[in-house]
């Protein structure tokens, strides 16, 4: 009984960290079409002239 606790406990926990992630996923991807006019690109740095 208690090696299904010490197994499961964990287990439910990272599901909800899990869970809870994709809600947060979601509800920012709802948000982002009111910003998209303040986003501005960054220009890209070209790593592999360094070396």
């Amino acid at each position: 009984m208690s090696l299904w606790l010490i197994i499961g406990i964990p287990l439910l926990f990272l599901l909800g960290l899990f869970l809870n992630a994709i809600k947060d996923m979601k509800q920012l991807e709802k948000q982002l079409p009111k910003y998209k006019d303040k986003i501005k690109e960054v220009p890209k740095e070209d790593d592999e002239e360094d070396k």
